[in-house]
């Protein structure tokens, strides 16, 4: 089961019942630069959050062996790091069949919550995807929108001066989202009619992406950090759409100060910070 304490059963070695007298002998070669999405984010309740990301990636026939590095949040604060291998395993049709934490027999089909089972799912997609034909010699790309030369907004960025530009979009350049940070808003409940990104930042390692997501008469705004196409850390900043609405800047050095109410000279309400590994931590 996942949770905030991680727990193995290191006497535990029988991996599965069909698997007790045959050793999995995992093939050498990394699939890990194939994998399009490295990452994906646990809910595990109580202001707790996991990032799972994944640092090796080794096959045998069906048998996919992924070892990952596990951040836990507690409250948006980093609390624990570390390490956990599960075994992928898949049908004869490329289904995924069983997803099992190596030292146990627990089958994370099985034992997750629904939101943990469904990241554990796409990510068991992603992953089958990695060794066929089309996706072998694949380019690295952007996975996040769908420009591949995106221009950035100028910073300072301030919500007051977007609302009174009247969202301008040749001032404020705005991109179409790809399925898989759509999937990733959706499974931490940004279900919504329409998204659009608008670029912090972006080099040859990091981008940042502000995620504007409309739903009925609200509008949230998300900021998503990502590295190397994998996300790294994403908080909501912004929300109008009723008669207190909380805005936000986002300054040259990545300070990002949220008020409550819409105007040009606001106190703020609480600063964080977008730090050198791409976190989005309190200031």
């Amino acid at each position: 089961m996942i949770g905030c304490k991680k727990e193995t059963n290191a006497q535990n070695r029988d991996i599965l019942d069909t698997v007790k007298t045959k050793k999995i002998e995992v093939s050498k070669t990394n699939y890990l630069e194939s994998l399009q999405y490295k990452s994906f984010v646990v809910s595990c309740g109580g202001g707790c959050a996991m990032t799972y990301i994944a640092n090796n990636v080794e096959k045998d026939n069906s048998v996919f062996k992924v070892k990952f590095t596990v951040e836990m949040y507690t409250n948006e604060q980093l609390s624990d790091t570390y390490n956990e291998t599960y075994l992928f395993f898949y049908d004869q049709t490329g289904k995924i069949s069983k997803i099992i934490l190596e030292g146990t027999k627990n089958n994370a089909l099985e034992t997750l919550p629904s939101g943990a089972r469904r990241s554990f799912i796409e990510f068991s997609q992603n992953l089958i995807k990695a060794t066929s034909p089309d996706n072998q010699n694949k380019s690295e790309e952007n996975k996040f929108i769908v420009e591949k030369n995106p221009k950035k907004v100028n910073l300072p960025f301030s919500f007051y001066d977007y609302f009174n530009d009247d969202y301008s979009e040749s001032k404020y350049p705005n991109y179409e989202l790809k399925p898989f940070l759509i999937d990733f808003l959706k499974n931490n409940s940004y279900d919504a009619e329409t998204y659009k990104g608008l670029v912090i930042h972006s080099d040859e390692n990091f981008l940042y992406l502000l995620i504007s997501i409309l739903r009925g008469d609200s509008e949230y705004f998300v900021l998503v950090t990502t590295k190397n196409n994998v996300i790294i850390d994403y908080k909501e900043i912004g929300l109008i759409g009723d008669e207190n609405p909380v805005t936000f800047k986002i300054l040259p050095n990545f300070i990002i100060e949220r008020y409550n109410g819409n105007g040009p000279n606001l106190n703020a309400l609480e600063k964080f910070k977008i730090n050198e590994a791409g976190k989005i931590i309190k200031e």
